[in-house]
């Protein structure tokens, strides 16, 4: 069973998006490892508890998107945003963690991980559009 099958059977909703579209991007070989790293860390995180491995893991789904895209698709203006944002939401996250505790804790990581959900939902309806324009599309 391909790494990919597995992790839509256990994936859900934006998790298994990522995983498909990373897959998809991963024919570039030099994308390919830190796309698997990015797989590998979602699949992990979806059969986790841990509110920051989750929240860690998006993260990386998103830096590993904008590598892809960047590589794949040199004049796309997305990728530098995407990094921001995961820039913002890590520094946020880290706070969050090593600031509070119990249910605090929770809770901040709860709200960081549904925003963190929604910017990658944003960055795979772009990567949806993108890989329907092919890799020699221009952006604005």
């Amino acid at each position: 069973m391909s790494k990919f099958s597995i992790i839509v059977k256990t994936a859900g909703g934006v998790i298994a998006t990522t995983a498909a579209l990373l897959t998809a991007l991963r024919e570039n070989p030099q994308i390919g490892q830190s796309v698997d790293s990015a797989i590998g860390k979602l699949k992990e995180a979806t059969n986790s508890e841990n509110p920051k491995l989750r929240f860690d893991a998006k993260l990386g789904a998103i830096d590993a998107a904008a590598n892809a895209v960047e590589e794949t698709f040199p004049h796309a203006t997305e990728p530098d945003g995407w990094r921001r944002q995961a820039k913002a939401l890590r520094m946020r996250g880290e706070l969050a963690w090593t600031a509070n505790s119990g249910k605090a804790r929770r809770k901040a990581m709860k709200a960081l991980n549904a925003e963190t959900t929604e910017v990658l939902a944003s960055v795979n309806t772009r990567l949806v559009e993108l890989q329907a324009e092919g890799p020699d599309a221009i952006t604005n």
